[in-house]
């Protein structure tokens, strides 16, 4: 039977309390962000308690018991299933731009990529001359960027890092800038946080990969070893790279006087390994709402363990409470944080939601590399079958502001994949107990946590 949540519950998933917001909205000033911005982030979460509403533990009881299966859920949820081939996973900065280089010479027709953050840093130059390269060899190369790229500080200096978009202008690679920061938008100012959070290459229609990999300092370059330790997953799917295509040229065609034809974009059909399948979440709130329903499927659809990794998780109280429904039907649920952020804002906004994690039963962990580098993958992986990986934060803005992409897979090989690259991870991982979750439940530490819905 088709079991679909009610759109007011998909919509208020991650809502924080409104006596809450109420306490602190008046003291917002006290965080120490640009001026003007704490004006944004107050409206925007008064626009968001009007048009959201919380869920209660019934409704979720209710949504899981009709569930069925969590990857027919997420079909019956406008989540579309795709053949595929099992992924190749890249877990480092460093080993994904090793790679990423391989695919650019490797091109012959064209390259899309769409990227959050792309910089001028030492690390990323080597990327931008490669494909300025196969722009003089007649390979069509068309990159997206989103407007955030011009706000990157080096955690380290405080010395801003320049963004790409007029470099790479001046290679002659065509580039459009995704939802630029304009005047315009101060009429309604929660535009200004429409934020193009996906990354994804397409490579001649044959190869996509998909993950939390930007070209920037941080991905690619803290620590210079390894930069980020984070994920990029790299597979053939005709269906995916179909959909994908026609979301690029999409969205290119929405900033860009250049309007591309999705028709001179061809796909491999006849790609080879096709012997598994994928479920893709390319969500755009409010026309795709999908990431709501992919923590569903994960959190009511576990039966014996859930893993979530994520460097910094800003969880509301209805991600909390899915999390306690897990918990409650005897699933084990492990949460995996990370040190090194280097901002200092989204540390404390993480750490002061362990205890709210802790008191409904989770195992809260906090991952320390021993090169200093910081865990920004995004993974979750339920009982060592259901995989997911992607672009998808665990806080409101992946819910709702920003658009995101992710894969599923319900497959027990990529399963063991996942779990092996977390067994390594928990070498070097500590346990969070109450003691020490109570020393961040701090009155600052509550405002950043009230911020970072939004904002982080």
């Amino acid at each position: 039977m088709k079991s679909k949540a009610p759109a007011q519950q998909r919509v208020g998933a991650f809502i924080v309390p409104f006596t809450g917001i109420c306490a602190i909205l008046p003291q917002m000033k006290v965080c120490r962000i640009p001026s003007g911005q704490p004006t944004v982030v107050c409206l925007l979460l008064i626009f968001l308690l009007v048009f959201c509403s919380c869920t209660t533990p019934s409704t979720l009881e209710n949504t899981r018991l009709g569930m069925g299966s969590p990857t027919s859920y997420m079909e019956q949820n406008g989540i579309p299933a795709y053949q595929a081939s099992l992924p190749v996973l890249y877990h480092t900065g460093v080993e994904w731009n090793k790679r990423a280089l391989q695919m650019i010479k490797e091109a012959q027709d064209y390259l899309l990529i769409d990227i959050f953050l792309g910089n001028l840093h030492y690390a990323s130059v080597p990327v931008w001359e490669a494909l300025a390269d196969k722009v003089a060899q007649g390979v069509r190369v068309y990159c997206m960027f989103d407007s955030s790229s011009y706000f990157q500080v080096d955690p380290k200096t405080q010395d801003i890092v320049p963004a790409v978009l007029n470099y790479l202008r001046e290679l002659g690679i065509p580039v459009v800038e995704y939802n630029p920061f304009s005047m315009s938008h101060t009429a309604f100012l929660p535009l200004l946080l429409d934020r193009d959070h996906r990354k994804f290459w397409i490579v001649d229609g044959k190869r996509i990969a998909v993950g939390g990999i930007n070209i920037n300092y941080a991905s690619l370059a803290l620590p210079p070893e390894t930069g980020n330790i984070d994920s990029m997953a790299e597979f053939s799917s005709p269906g995916v790279i179909r959909a994908m295509v026609d979301s690029f040229v999409e969205t290119w065609n929405r900033y860009d006087p250049r309007q591309l034809d999705v028709s001179d974009f061809t796909v491999d059909v006849h790609a080879d390994n096709l012997d598994t399948s994928v479920w893709l979440i390319d969500h755009h709130w409010p026309a795709r709402s999908q990431t709501t329903v992919l923590f569903d499927a994960f959190t009511l659809g576990a039966q014996k363990e859930l893993w979530m990794v994520q460097g910094f998780a800003f969880l509301t109280h209805a991600l909390i409470d899915r999390i306690a429904n897990a918990v409650s039907r005897g699933v084990d649920v492990h949460i995996i944080l990370s040190e090194n952020a280097g901002k200092e804002h989204y540390e404390k906004a993480a750490l002061y939601g362990i205890l709210d994690l802790l008191d409904v039963g989770a195992h809260v962990y906090i991952y320390r590399d021993p090169g200093e580098a910081f865990l920004h993958l995004k993974l979750m992986v339920a009982d060592k079958h259901l995989t997911v990986f992607g672009s998808t934060n665990y806080n409101l803005r992946s819910q709702t502001l920003s658009r995101e992409i992710s894969v599923v897979y319900d497959d027990k090989r990529l399963g063991e994949m996942a779990m092996d690259h977390i067994e390594h991870l928990m070498k070097y991982a500590r346990m969070v107990d109450r003691e020490e979750a109570l020393k961040y439940r701090t009155f600052g530490g509550y405002l950043n946590y009230l911020l970072m819905q939004v904002w982080g």
